[in-house]
Order: structure tokens, then C-alpha cells, then sequence
């Protein structure tokens, strides 16, 4: 299993600081760092993950707009455009930055998967 960690919150343990970067930890015993946004699987995020996600991208503007409408994991990979549009994202680099995110993640996510095998 796997667990997502918010930089912020685990490199206070550390001492260190962070610009709110996620990563994947193995659950359970040592946590040995595997690269990637996911709680178990992103499909299973629910609303203050995805937040925290935006948060990660700058974008945290929209935590609210996305919490409103109930965006959770599975909504967010499944997100287009128009959609983004609709939760109020209207700056060109906004989109594209949320795009390629949901892009990033899907990668991450099936890299993950591979590698489990």
C-alpha cells in the first residue's frame, strides 16, 4: 500500500522546507521515497487531497470552486477543458498548468503501477 505525504507537513519533521510537493510513500514500515501525487491511487483522493494538490500547483484560488462542486480524485483525471472552464478557470496558463498536472499525475500513477508488478 501507499500514502501520500505533503512535503510541508513531513519535512517539518525533517527540518527542512518545501513548496508543497507531494510524495509516495510505501505504507507501513520504513518509508522509502517513490516519486508521484497519489493516495493509494489518485482515483481515491478525496477533496482535501485534491486542495492540496492545487495548492501544490500555486493554484490554490480554485481549492474553494473545486471543494463547492465536489471535485474529488476520479472527477479531477477525468477533467477537460471545458470542465475546468465551468469550475472558473479562465487564465490560459491556469489550464494548462491543471492540465498537464492531471497528466503528471496519470504518468505517476501508471509508472507506479508497473513497478508494484
Amino acid at each position: 500500500m501507499l500514502e501520500i505525504t505533503f512535503l510541508a507537513d513531513h519535512d517539518e519533521e525533517v527540518g527542512k522546507k518545501s513548496k508543497g510537493k507531494f510524495k509516495l510513500f510505501k505504507k507501513g514500515g520504513k518509508k522509502d521515497k517513490v516519486h508521484g501525487p497519489t493516495l493509494l491511487n489518485a482515483y481515491e483522493w478525496g477533496t482535501e487531497e485534491v486542495s492540496q494538490w492545487l495548492s501544490s500547483l500555486g493554484l490554490s484560488e480554485y481549492r474553494d470552486s473545486f471543494i463547492r462542486n465536489d471535485v474529488r480524485g476520479c472527477e479531477l483525471l477525468n477533467l477537460e477543458r471545458r470542465d475546468l472552464k465551468d469550475l472558473g478557470v479562465s487564465k490560459v496558463g491556469h489550464l494548462k498548468r491543471i492540465q498537464h498536472g492531471i497528466k503528471d499525475i496519470s504518468h505517476k500513477m501508471a509508472a507506479a503501477d508497473k513497478s508494484s508488478f
